[in-house]
């Protein structure tokens, strides 16, 4: 569920001392999900989901203390009760969720789901996230087919 994966998201920047919510924190946030879309997708595509998981966390350990492009929206925006001690998201990871939106209405989907979030972050190359998956042979056209398949089953 998507509400889920972005209140994830908040509990692992906090747990890796993040200062925002970026990319990966959502990454993390649907691995952590185990009988999720997301994470059967990914082990269709062979990904080994621990080795994903450590990666994330070493790009996002390096990445500590980097003063990051702070997007115009906190984590409440996203909810209909703001989660106590809410987080700022930086801008990759505000535009991700603005266009999980999109994904979702041209998968012609009454719901926006945590796969559409995993699309949108897919589709945007200039962000940590979808560098990350592509070096795991992860990539947006990888993804949109076994969901397709997924679908069409």
């Amino acid at each position: 569920m998507l509400k889920e994966a972005i209140s994830f998201s908040r509990e692992e920047s906090e747990r890796l001392n993040g200062n925002c919510i970026g990319t990966g924190h959502l990454l993390l946030a649907m691995i952590r999900q185990d009988n999720s879309a997301v994470v059967a997708v990914l082990k269709s595509l062979q990904v080994e989901l621990p080795e994903l998981r450590k990666e994330i966390e070493r790009v996002a350990e390096t990445e500590k203390g980097v003063n990051p492009a702070i997007g115009k929206a906190k984590i409440f925006k996203f909810f209909s009760r703001p989660p106590r001690n809410s987080m700022a998201l930086n801008a990759q990871a505000e535009k991700a969720i603005r266009e999980s939106v999109l994904e979702a209405k041209q998968a012609k989907s009454e719901m926006v789901e945590t796969t559409h979030l995993m699309l949108s972050i897919l589709k945007n190359t200039e962000n940590r996230g979808t560098e990350i998956l592509g070096s795991f042979g992860v990539e947006y056209e990888k993804v949109a087919g076994q969901l397709r398949q997924a679908h069409s089953n």
